[in-house]
């Protein structure tokens, strides 16, 4: 699931992003409220699966999405 989720983050980011673990939060990518918004859409295109909105404020962190889609999986 992490490295799917990598693959999304890279070519969300267009692939300019440094080398990150699961720790990394998604702030030290770069990645501003809106483009959270942007990526779970297409996290949720990806994965075919419904994020509620109020779960952008938990996804602090890679493994916080990760985790997440592993549930819903």
């Amino acid at each position: 699931m992490f490295e799917q989720l990598k693959d999304i983050l890279n070519e969300y980011f267009g692939g300019d992003l440094p080398d990150f673990e699961l720790e990394t939060a998604l702030s030290d990518l770069g990645a501003s409220s809106m483009d959270l918004f942007e990526l779970v859409c297409l996290i949720e295109e990806r994965f075919d699966v419904s994020i509620p909105d109020s779960m952008l404020q938990e996804f602090v962190t890679v493994e916080d999405v990760t985790a997440y889609l592993e549930k819903a999986g």
